[in-house]
């Protein structure tokens, strides 16, 4: 089992922190995934929601502030907010990178061509599926996955639609005959936060090839226990 932490496992560490990503690495996870956002001249940095106020106490967005005035906050937890580029310097495992905005493509793209070290340990997902499509027209070798809240009668057309080898979706209803279906066409499925033990076991049992989650030492411990 291939095994992804949320937000670098945000309920075993301050979420989307170099904390977490670090300490995901630490205890064996296979990835890190994290969200991004553009800033108001042109960074990309990591926080999942829109503005600060659920991490940070501050109600402002963070396409409103420019990378200094981010760079100075402290969040709740007393960690900084890091940019994409200080995620990579501070892991060595593959980084999945949800795109928040479609304003982020510009400046990804121009990251992943600035640093082509990194293209083969990123994989970029997104719920906007032409940000995929526009990415892999400057960075063919890119691999990417399509998020869905969904289950789709055709996963794989909409895989396939912009040039994504992964779907991405959300855990509950997932079952063997949908992860086979997608597998018939070439399709990887990867499913996002089962964080309870019944949650996990039930996507592991059908079949799928990542799991994203905020506790990925239960995923670990559990598709051990399994594959005995």
């Amino acid at each position: 089992m291939f095994v992804i932490a949320h937000r670098g496992g945000g309920d075993l560490f301050p979420e989307n922190t170099l904390k977490a990503f670090m300490g995901a690495e630490k205890i064996g996870c296979n990835a890190i995934e994290c969200d991004v956002h553009l800033s108001k001249d042109g960074s990309l940095i990591v926080n999942h929601d829109a503005d600060l106020n659920r991490v940070a106490g501050i109600n402002k967005k963070i396409s409103e502030m420019n990378l200094q005035e981010i760079l100075a906050i402290k969040l709740k937890s007393g960690d900084k907010i890091p940019t994409l580029e200080d995620v990579y310097n501070s892991i060595s495992i593959p980084l999945i990178v949800e795109l928040k905005d479609v304003n982020t493509v510009k400046a990804m793209i121009k990251l992943l061509s600035d640093r082509p070290d990194i293209i083969k340990r990123t994989i970029v997902i997104s719920f906007y599926h032409e940000i995929l499509l526009e990415i892999k027209k400057y960075i063919p070798a890119l691999e990417t996955g399509a998020l869905l809240a969904g289950f789709p009668v055709d996963p794989v057309t909409v895989a396939k639609s912009c040039k994504s080898n992964i779907l991405s979706l959300y855990f509950e209803g997932i079952n063997k005959d949908y992860v086979d279906l997608c597998h018939k066409g070439g399709i990887n499925v990867s499913v996002w936060t089962p964080n309870s033990e019944e949650e996990i076991i039930n996507c592991i049992n059908a079949g799928v090839d990542s799991i994203g989650t905020d506790r990925p030492d239960l995923v670990m411990k559990l598709s051990n226990k399994e594959s005995k």
